[in-house]
């Protein structure tokens, strides 16, 4: 039997219009539950975050990244936000600097993404990653996820954050990514360019793909929406030639390597200096990678917290599918942007509706779970929740007397 772990919650709900039932209350407290205190003084100590790229604004609200960097440091430990380096030197564009932080904001491995640690892998296919020594380098991880969608995996949680996140570029694009070319999912041997052409001309989304670089057919995974489990076009126009298929094998095995670096990451920790915590705002479709403002797919849900990371992205999922999708701004998206499922209502969970039903977010907390990396049985303990918040003796609302500059 698995242990329960817990996972806290606040969500976007208040119960008063009080102050100290708003959101920023909500994560102070969450954060009293994770307990800091493991941290000691002097410490340095890696906040994790994807600071987006170019216009992709929609990541964590720099007002919650400062709370969470006074928290550390309460304890006397010297915090720093890490990403890849191009997010870094442009964060500034989306308000991180390090006055508005309160910290340093440094490249994950180093100033040309070269400083790494090579790490060694079962995963058939791939025999070394190579992880972020500045993130190595680190006392203690708080792991700070913008929960949203991934064209690769349905969903971009706490294991994406680190398992992608924590690795240099070479590792995160060619051999985290390329793993979904390691199943064979069709005869090279007998495909032509021509032909390609045909398959790519029957997919909505333009999926297939010829590559000039190796001269050879491949299929775009990261857009391919599997028909949303229909007719599937492209085996169709293949006709059976180069036997091209569609496998849920090719998908998986994204999230069976996410798995693993994520624990090449945190194995590299004391488990008492780990600490999750994922916000489920602002939930677009796809990554912050993209570098594109996105349209909000799942309404904002609230803040979760936990020491342990398959809770926690399981507790997220979980969340995600009972809010459902956000049909009103599903409806207007041109199929020339995203292509979901004519059946809104289908037995799927929101992001399979949205990114197709072999990609299912899940996978990637069954991976962790039999990793040892968690526990998928979790307990979800509401911080301030409406309920409680709503029969709280009041104080009486101060507005600004006049010009002040606290």
């Amino acid at each position: 039997m698995s242990s329960i772990s817990e996972v806290y919650y606040g969500s976007t709900i208040p119960g008063t219009t009080a102050r100290f039932a708003n959101m920023s209350e909500k994560l102070d407290r969450i954060i009293e539950y994770l307990d800091f205190s493991s941290i000691k003084k002097g410490e340095k100590v890696a906040v994790k975050m994807h600071l987006g790229f170019s216009d992709g604004y929609q990541t964590v609200p720099v007002f919650f990244v400062r709370r969470v960097v006074d928290a550390i440091k309460k304890h006397g430990a010297y915090p720093f936000i890490t990403d890849n380096p191009t997010a870094v030197y442009n964060a500034v564009y989306r308000g991180y600097t390090q006055e508005t932080c309160g910290c340093p904001i440094i490249p994950i491995a180093g100033i040309k993404d070269g400083y790494v640690t090579t790490k060694s892998t079962d995963i058939e296919g791939v025999t070394s990653l190579d992880a972020a020594g500045v993130l190595l380098d680190a006392d203690a991880l708080v792991n700070l996820t913008h929960s949203k969608g991934h064209g690769s995996c349905g969903y971009g949680g706490a294991f994406k954050n680190i398992a992608l996140g924590g690795y240099s570029g070479p590792t995160r694009w060619v051999t985290i990514h390329g793993i979904v070319y390691r199943d064979k999912y069709f005869d090279q041997t007998k495909m032509t360019k021509e032909h390609l052409q045909k398959l790519r001309d029957s997919c909505p989304r333009k999926a297939p793909m010829w590559n000039d670089r190796k001269n050879m057919a491949e299929l775009q995974f990261y857009e391919c929406d599997q028909c949303h489990g229909g007719t599937q076009f492209c085996v169709e126009a293949d006709g059976g030639l180069t036997n091209w298929t569609i496998h849920h094998e090719n998908f998986d095995a994204f999230q069976e390597l996410m798995a693993a670096a994520a624990k090449i990451i945190l194995d590299s920790f004391d488990k008492s200096k780990v600490f999750h915590l994922n916000f489920l705002l602002d939930i677009t479709p796809f990554c912050d990678c993209m570098g594109t403002a996105m349209p909000i797919v799942i309404d904002d849900i609230g803040i979760l917290g936990s020491k342990d990371i398959v809770a926690i992205d399981k507790a997220s999922l979980d969340l995600i599918a009972i809010q459902g999708i956000n049909e009103n701004a599903i409806r207007k998206i041109p199929e020339s942007y995203m292509r979901v499922n004519s059946d809104l209502k289908a037995n799927l969970h929101p992001l399979q509706i949205i990114h197709g039903p072999l990609k299912d977010p899940y996978k990637v907390v069954r991976f962790g779970e039999a990793r040892g990396l968690g526990s998928s049985k979790y307990t979800l303990v509401e911080v301030l929740s409406p309920e409680e918040t709503s029969t709280t003796e009041q104080p009486k609302i101060q507005y600004e007397p006049g010009p002040t500059f606290f």
